[in-house]
């Protein structure tokens, strides 16, 4: 979590970011040995400015907990999953893709799931509660904006959400969308700016990252994960694995398997691990130098 002394980018656009301070927003512009370091400065960046010629530089980046290539954020804490019940139905698939990127990434999930008051979404809002993940259901459960309001305190929190699963009318009803011009021409004395990119907004005791354009798909798509570390991000996998008959258990078909075993008995959801072994079969045509191109 961020503490009010420290600077952060809260936005990135054509060459300069705007970096909150103890003292208000600074218009910034990265040192050119960021260029030569291959190094881009991201929204949600911990950073150090100095004055030069007159102007203000980001000198330095501290060290990230983690980051996203898409949305392109830094030191995120909470990755929010909008999902809705129906039109569109849930991709399970893509949800635990997801939830496997998030733990890779060290962030925690959030399941939202909306339109529960057309249709009932209860077995799998079980089988995800089951497996250890908060759950929050929109329109089924009291208090639901108060509970995703305590969940952004103290956080720097992305919405991630495809079309048309409510997350543009979710995040209106928080207050965050249409944040945008209104606080940039305020603070930064700028008009309106066309090029739409990731920017960080103080809200109910933590951040928020309005990510315009982004979707659960963009983020599954950019952030591979290798078959070999798949396991290790299925959390509800982990009282089992070290259980199993052979050492090099893939838990896809293996005699002996204590994570199949788990599912055999109701202590791991069945639809959890026909998806990890789907994202198994998948990541093994995936190939190390393929990634780091």
């Amino acid at each position: 979590m961020f503490n009010k002394d420290e600077k952060i980018i809260l936005k990135g656009i054509g060459g300069f970011y705007y970096v909150r301070t103890a003292d208000g927003i600074v218009e910034t512009r990265a040192k050119g040995i960021f260029r030569k370091m291959g190094i881009t400065p991201l929204a949600g960046d911990r950073v150090e400015i100095e004055e030069s010629n007159g102007d203000y530089v980001v000198s330095h980046i501290y060290e990230r907990s983690n980051y996203f290539v898409r949305p392109p954020a830094a030191n995120v804490d909470k990755l929010f999953l909008v999902v809705s019940s129906v039109d569109p139905d849930p991709n399970l698939l893509v949800i635990d893709k997801l939830l496997a990127v998030a733990e890779k990434k060290s962030a925690k999930p959030v399941i939202v799931i909306t339109k529960t008051d057309i249709k009932h979404c209860n077995e799998l809002i079980a089988d995800y509660r089951k497996s250890g993940f908060d759950v929050i259901d929109l329109h089924g459960e009291p208090n639901s904006l108060d509970k995703i309001k305590d969940e952004i305190n103290g956080s720097l929190s992305v919405f991630s959400g495809n079309s048309g699963v409510g997350k543009s009318t979710l995040l209106t009803s928080l207050g965050i969308e249409g944040l945008e011009t209104q606080q940039t021409s305020k603070k930064l004395g700028r008009g309106k700016h066309t090029t739409r990119s990731v920017e960080i907004y103080e809200i109910f005791g933590g951040y928020v990252a309005d990510t315009p354009g982004f979707s659960s798909l963009d983020l599954e798509r950019s952030e591979p994960i290798m078959k070999d570390e798949l396991a290790s991000l299925f959390t509800d996998f982990a009282p089992y694995i070290d259980c199993c008959e052979f050492r090099d258990c893939s838990h896809t078909v293996e005699r002996g398997c204590a994570v199949i075993e788990a599912v055999k008995s109701g202590r791991i959801a069945a639809s959890r691990h026909e998806d990890y072994v789907a994202l198994y079969e998948a990541a093994k045509e995936l190939n190390e130098w393929e990634i780091r191109k």
